[in-house]
C-alpha cells in the first residue's frame, strides 16, 4: 500500500510538473508561432522581442514585432508594430469563434520605400502574400473537440500613435516622416460567422498594403513608380525642381493612411 501511493505520488509530481512547464512556456510558443507562420506569409523575416500571456483573465501583451523588408530594398524592416496588447472574452475560449474583444496597436511604424529601379517594397510585399497557398490547402488550426478550424472574431481593433516614413530613390533617398491618425475597426470577421487566424493576419496586412499604396499614389509618387533612375532623366534637376513640392504632396496624402 505504501509503495501504492509512493507510485501514484511520483505520477501526481510529473503531471504538476509537467503543467507548470506547459504554462511558462506559452510565451515562448505564441511567440515561436508569430515567427514562424509569420515569415511563411510574408516571405521575409519576423521577428518579436517579447509575448506576455496571462491566460486567467484573457490577457497578451506583444512587443517588437517587426516585419522584415522583401530583399533589395534599404531599410531592414517595412512594418514594426510597436506594442500590442489584447483581450480576450474567456467566455468564448473553448468555442468557435473565439470572441477577441479588442486588438490595440500602439506605436506602428511603416517604411515605404521606391528603389532605383522604381519597384515599391510593398508591391514586392503584396505579390509575397498573393503567393501564399490558400488556407484551405494550408494546415489549419484545430479545436480539441474535432478539428474544426479556429476562428476568431474581433470586436475592436485600435491603431494609435503610428507613422510612416517614405524614401525615394529619385528623391535622393531623403527619407520623410509623418504623423498617422488614430483609427478603430469593429467586429472584424463578425459578419462571416469568424475568421481564420491566418485570414485575419493576410486581411490586416494586405489592408495596409493597399492603403500605403493609395495614399502615396495620390501624393504623386506614381511617377517614380516602375522607371528607372535613367528613364527619369536628370534626377538632380528632379530632385532640385521636385523634392520639395513632391515632399509636400506625399507627406500631405500619407496623413491619411490608416483612414477610413
Amino acid at each position: 500500500m505504501k509503495k501504492t501511493l509512493i507510485a501514484v505520488g511520483v505520477v501526481l509530481l510529473v503531471v504538476v510538473g509537467a503543467l507548470i512547464f506547459a504554462w511558462s512556456s506559452m510565451d515562448g510558443i505564441v511567440k515561436t508561432a508569430i515567427e514562424t507562420f509569420g515569415s511563411e506569409a510574408t516571405q521575409t523575416q519576423v521577428t518579436v522581442a517579447k509575448v506576455k500571456i496571462k491566460l486567467q483573465d484573457g490577457s497578451g501583451s506583444i512587443s517588437g514585432l517587426n516585419v522584415g523588408n522583401p530583399e533589395g530594398f534599404t531599410d531592414k524592416n517595412i512594418f514594426q508594430l510597436g506594442a500590442i496588447s489584447t483581450k480576450i472574452d474567456t467566455s468564448t475560449v473553448t468555442q468557435n469563434p473565439v470572441v477577441i474583444d479588442e486588438v490595440i496597436i500602439s506605436s506602428p511604424k511603416v517604411f515605404y520605400e521606391i528603389d532605383a529601379s522604381g519597384a515599391s517594397n510593398l508591391d514586392a510585399l503584396k505579390r509575397n502574400l498573393e503567393a501564399l497557398s490558400s488556407p484551405s490547402s494550408a494546415p489549419a488550426a484545430e479545436n480539441s473537440k474535432g478539428g474544426d478550424e479556429i476562428k476568431v472574431v474581433i470586436r475592436r481593433l485600435i491603431v494609435e500613435g503610428g507613422e510612416a516614413k517614405m524614401r525615394i530613390a529619385a528623391l535622393g533617398g531623403k527619407q520623410m516622416t509623418v504623423s498617422l491618425p488614430r483609427i478603430e475597426m469593429k467586429d472584424i470577421g463578425k459578419e462571416s460567422g469568424g475568421a481564420s487566424p491566418l485570414d485575419v493576419a493576410k486581411e490586416l496586412t494586405g489592408s495596409m498594403v493597399k492603403n500605403v499604396q493609395g495614399a502615396v499614389m495620390g501624393g504623386g509618387a506614381n511617377k517614380y513608380l516602375g522607371k528607372s533612375m535613367d528613364a527619369l532623366g536628370d534626377v538632380g534637376s528632379a530632385v532640385g525642381g521636385a523634392a520639395g513640392s513632391a515632399g509636400d504632396q506625399i507627406g500631405g496624402a500619407v496623413k491619411g493612411l490608416f483612414g477610413k
